[in-house]
């Protein structure tokens, strides 16, 4: 959801930036064709100098009556500059105050980069903040809006960024995983288990086209599909969606004017559900932080924290568990994680400007091992790395003669030692890296998996470039034990998390307001039928057995109907493939049904009440009459149930 309320005014404020830093490199390869020239897609950014907008009414999210500042300023809002070209998403809120904000913000699908070649601002440089309209429409308007832009089209280029997307009628799926099975041009819908985008009529695929895919980017992570019908992406009460992909809503018996996913006689489908939720997520960026006796803290309006009323919590734990006892009524879970001990290297603090290690000089014809010994503090392993941990070698680019191990080789050779000798370590690489070549020549991260685990390399040993593991990697050789955590809120409905409330604690280390989530993804389906129910031939009760030998008449063997027949019809029941008779009402003969809520159920070689066969319903048991069968069932006969159960069950 991209606003708040969307009867209230949109916010258009702006300020200087003070502070600008890049923080993630751009780190796909595929068509849009960006090289590593060090293109930054996310930053860190701090605005100072913001000035009040006015606005005609109360209804504000900081409680000054008639004006927004900088706290009305959230995840998901949108930054520009004075001329229009650089338009960035705000992903996360570190901290504000009325007239400052600190924030991280991304260049999304790279759009400005790819534009300009330059997404990068200049401290000093003012920047406005904007939102969009459900629709994705950017809402520029406002008593600054004329004195901001002082560079004429400005407006249009800000609106044709996302025109774009409009005219082009495509929506932009984004998932976790490279999606390699779709292709530009094919018709694809959502697979009902998995959720992936798959080939429509392929296997477990939903019965219902979302559309053709026009253009696939980002390492095939993000696919633009042109959808056959409206797609709703801003449902206002995103917990209301009870599905999950693949399911159809129809109107609910139940509750008139809500949606369900149960079908039944005559309903009509409204919406395929085509993406779950993606959570709208907070994450402090202050270890152990907390708030005070003078502090208030509140959850979509829901008072979670009154120093006035409560004890102030000892630990981030105690204060997510104060945060749940009330998350039904403000939709919001808190948790934490924690942070251990932890290590990288830097291409600066290396000895030659670059982390790596060095095994041969002479295109392999010599191999120089190098060993090092890693320990948690307690228990330790030395790690040798030559051909045998590493029989695979980058060569160095532009002098191919020198054989080297990056930070994703390391971090692999690492990782098997450490398992082996149950080191309490874990080592992960990043791309790009720090130096030179940084899309070969990454970074190696090394983390403590328990809180009293520290981090110690030694070793004197040398690679092939006279480096010792620290030297070469660039890595810090001790690392004390810590461990910290850090308050983590969760909505998993993708809707808002609206903070508020009075005292310190709240907009500071990224405890501020957030509608980066979003809600459960529906495809309208426009001029639908309604359903008609009918019988399906289902295989649910085939190929079973009796829990145990049967031993008397009126035995219960264990085995129930999953589904209610479709329209009173038929059942039969087959052992070893030959059918045998069903009591229509009468429990002497070779088989009935009862009902297992029944008083007299199971009343150990007792008569019970026989159901008729037009009655039988989902849950009846199967009872065995030995005497009239003439024979007794044991776990090695094979037991189907055979009936047509109602499409609106299946």
């Amino acid at each position: 959801m991209a606003i708040y309320d969307p009867t209230t005014p949109p916010l258009f404020l702006n300020g200087t930036v003070t502070e600008f830093e890049g923080v993630d490199k751009y780190e796909y390869i595929d068509d849009t064709q960006i090289n590593f020239t060090g293109a930054y897609k996310t930053y860190r950014i701090k605005v100072e100098g913001i000035n009040y907008q006015t606005i005609g009414t109360a209804e504000t999210r900081t409680g000054v009556a008639k004006q927004y500042n900088a706290i009305d300023i959230k995840g998901g809002d949108w930054i520009t500059t004075v001329n229009g070209q650089i338009v960035l998403n705000i992903k996360q809120v570190i901290a504000k105050d009325a007239i400052s904000i600190e924030f991280i913000a991304t260049d999304v699908d790279m759009i400005v980069y790819k534009t300009y070649a330059l997404s990068e601002i200049t401290i000093g440089n003012k920047v406005a903040f904007f939102e969009l309209s459900d629709n994705r429409v950017p809402l520029i308007y406002g008593p600054d809006v004329q004195s901001f832009f002082t560079i004429p089209l400005a407006i249009d280029k800000i609106q044709s960024r996302f025109a774009a997307e409009e005219e082009s009628e495509r929506y932009r799926f984004e998932f976790d995983l490279p999606n390699l099975s779709i292709n530009k041009g094919d018709i694809v819908t959502v697979n009902k288990s998995t959720g992936e985008m798959v080939k429509y009529g392929s296997e477990n695929a939903a019965e219902i086209p979302v559309g053709v895919v026009i253009e696939k980017i980002m390492n095939n992570t993000v696919i633009y599909v042109k959808p056959f019908n409206t797609i709703i992406d801003n449902h206002t009460s995103p917990e209301l969606l009870t599905g999950t992909v693949g399911d159809i809503y129809y109107a609910s018996q139940a509750n008139p004017g809500a949606l369900s996913t149960i079908k039944y006689p005559g309903a009509l489908p409204l919406f395929l559900q085509i993406k779950n939720a993606t959570p709208t997520r907070i994450q402090s960026t202050a270890s152990n932080y907390l708030p005070t006796a003078s502090d208030v803290v509140k959850i979509n309006n829901t008072t979670v924290f009154d120093g006035n009323v409560h004890l102030v919590p000892a630990t981030v734990e105690a204060f997510a568990n104060l945060i749940n006892t009330s998350s039904e009524i403000h939709k919001t879970t808190a948790s934490f994680v924690s942070s251990y001990a932890t290590v990288s290297s830097a291409a600066s603090a290396s000895t030659i400007a670059v982390s790596l290690i060095v095994l041969s000089q002479d295109g392999g014809n010599t191999i120089e091992p190098l060993t090092a010994t890693f320990s948690d503090g307690t228990n330790s392993v030395a790690v040798t790395f030559d051909s045998n941990t590493a029989p695979t070698t980058v060569p160095f680019p532009g002098a191919p003669q020198y054989l080297t191990l990056n930070a994703q080789l390391i971090a692999t050779i690492l990782n098997t030692e450490f398992q082996a000798a149950g080191v309490n370590l874990e080592a992960s690489a990043t791309l790009p890296g720090d130096g030179p070549s940084p899309t070969v020549f990454g970074i190696l991260t090394i983390e403590a998996t328990t809180a009293t685990a520290s981090i110690n390399i030694t070793g004197t040993d040398q690679d092939a470039f006279g480096n010792t593991f620290t030297g070469g990697m660039g890595i810090a050789s001790a690392t004390p034990a810590t461990s910290v955590s850090y308050l983590v809120l969760e909505r998993q409905d993708g809707g808002d998390i609206l903070i508020t409330g009075t005292g310190t604690y709240i907009n500071q280390n990224g405890i501020t307001s957030s509608s980066m989530g979003t809600a459960p993804i529906l495809l309208m389906l426009e001029g639908a039928q309604q359903e008609q129910e009918t019988g399906i031939n289902v295989s649910v009760d085939k190929n079973q057995t009796v829990i145990a030998t049967t031993t008397h008449d009126h035995f219960v063997t264990g085995l129930d109907i999953d589904y209610t027949p479709f329209a009173d019809s038929d059942v039969i029941v087959k052992i070893n493939g030959v059918e045998i008779n069903i009591g229509d009402g009468d429990n002497t003969e070779d088989s009935y049904f009862t009902d297992p809520t029944d008083a007299g159920y199971n009343t150990d070689g007792n008569a019970m009440v026989a159901k008729l066969i037009k009655d039988i319903s989902a849950g009846d048991v199967l009872i065995w009459n030995a005497s009239a069968a003439g024979y007794q069932l044991d776990p090695s006969d094979d037991v189907d149930i055979i009936y047509q159960a109602s499409s609106f069950d299946v």
